[in-house]
């Protein structure tokens, strides 16, 4: 797979943006919400991001190398973490973006 997944927290702050205005986000930046398969592989290439974001099915996870506190707690392994399914419209979150090259 070529492209890179990054995080994307918009300006005003995290934990802002429902699933809509996340694919907007995405769009914006010339990508698209990431899938699962790669966010999990940019977790295993070391992608460590402590906060939620959106993917591609409405679920919100989160991908940790380095176990701490704040994280979900020091007794967890590294991982993707996840929130399970999340409602697209009333819940908000950051997101997972996914683009065939950074700009």
């Amino acid at each position: 797979m070529t492209g890179v997944v990054f995080p994307y927290q918009p300006p005003q702050g995290r934990y802002q943006l429902n699933f809509h205005e996340a694919q907007q986000a995405c769009q914006e930046q010339d990508a698209v919400v990431a899938s699962f398969e790669q966010l999990f592989r940019a977790w295993e290439e070391g992608l460590d991001w402590c906060n939620a974001g959106w993917l591609q099915d409405a679920s919100v996870q989160y991908p940790i190398t380095l176990a701490r506190r704040p994280c979900g707690g020091l007794g967890l392994a590294p991982g993707v973490r996840s929130y399970g399914p999340r409602h697209r419209r009333l819940h908000r979150y950051d997101v997972f973006c996914f683009a065939a090259a950074l700009k």
